[in-house]
């Protein structure tokens, strides 16, 4: 089956059903429908090998990545699947360990996985000034961490959402409010020295919320985790609790640290919300199905993956103009861990 096939089928020119196929042109939606109809009827499908050796190209993008053992990257991983997918594009994924290099540890294995570029999601800050991203295919840097303009990048409101949030609870009168996730070691100085990565940008929201409204930060409330996920959540608690009165609330700088935190406080005997309330941070699907369902901040993940497809898509297309930088909006979204009142609460802007 050919495309000169659905053309005739739909009565449509050859050059119709290419624009279907390639998600371009212009055309009415009821000749779009017929073409897709007939797509669908003849059972159509893209020669992938053919169109390779007539373009040069894989219509593939490469994502790099953590490896899954954290939440969030099979999460980011989907949403990016579906993203390329819109635009009739396939992924091809490599992991890199937690422990290792990052990055650094399995860019020499990307050309060789076929892909005409790539998405590198960076877990810590990328040495000799993101050299990493000098390659010979088009790259967009995703994460928190900076791209120092060789690349485009797509990053979260990290600093900006955290000091909203606290800044509401700060005006309902909540005054004890703990943070899991900082960096190790932390204090005010070490957290204001740095100037990328969520763990830092989240933590400064937090500490300038308190500021803005006169409040003394207790650092004995704070709490850090090296790998963010709920282990660390659930260790945190038991040190937490080890050394002071239970907070009124808890801010999490993920959900895993969320749920691992609401799983220890539960196990000692402390109710959620009543007794203490917890909010994360990512919106994964897992925060849904806790019990209580997690109050967390949304940074809009799919909106992220979106334009970190589109980007670079449009690198590969031709585009050739300066580096970009694009920032997500955010929801907070009130669930069962807190007293807030359920629903969508706030947001942000870029």
């Amino acid at each position: 089956m050919t495309i000169k096939d659905v053309a005739r089928e739909a009565s449509v020119s050859f050059k119709t059903v290419s624009n279907v196929i390639n998600g371009t042109g212009s055309m009415r939606p009821e000749t779009r429908q017929r073409v897709e109809e007939a797509i669908e009827r003849l059972g159509y499908s893209v020669n992938m090998s053919a169109r390779m050796l007539k373009s040069g190209t894989t219509n593939l993008i490469g994502l790099a990545v953590c490896n899954f053992t954290q939440p969030f990257m099979s999460y980011l991983a989907c949403l990016i699947i579906k993203a390329a997918k819109r635009r009739n594009y396939g992924v091809v994924i490599n992991t890199y360990e937690f422990d290792g290099a990052g990055l650094e540890d399995i860019v020499t294995d990307c050309p060789r996985l076929g892909a005409d570029g790539w998405i590198f999601y960076a877990d810590r800050p990328l040495r000799d000034r993101a050299a990493v991203l000098d390659q010979q295919f088009p790259v967009v840097l995703a994460g928190d961490y900076s791209a120092y303009g060789r690349t485009d990048s797509v990053t979260m409101p990290n600093k900006q959402s955290l000091y909203d949030t606290v800044s509401r609870l700060l005006r309902q009168g909540y005054d004890r409010i703990g943070l899991i996730g900082v960096p190790d070691e932390a204090d005010r100085d070490r957290i204001f020295s740095v100037h990328e990565g969520g763990r830092a940008l989240r933590s400064q929201g937090y500490i300038e919320a308190f500021d803005d409204y006169g409040k003394t930060v207790d650092w004995n409330i704070l709490r850090s985790g090296n790998r963010w996920d709920s282990g660390d959540g659930e260790r945190a608690v038991v040190g937490l609790l080890a050394e002071n009165e239970c907070p009124q609330v808890i801010v999490c700088l993920n959900d895993s640290l969320a749920i691992g935190a609401m799983h220890e406080l539960q196990r000692r005997g402390y109710h959620v919300p009543d007794d203490v309330q917890i909010i994360g941070f990512d919106n994964i699907a897992e925060g849904r199905f806790a019990n209580p369902a997690l109050t967390t901040i949304d940074p809009d993940v799919e909106d992220f993956a979106q334009k970190a497809v589109d980007m670079l898509i449009e690198r590969l297309e031709g585009y050739d103009g300066p580096v970009r930088t694009y920032t997500t909006d955010y929801t907070l979204i009130e669930r069962g861990s807190t007293r807030f009142g359920g629903g969508v609460a706030a947001s942000g802007g870029r």
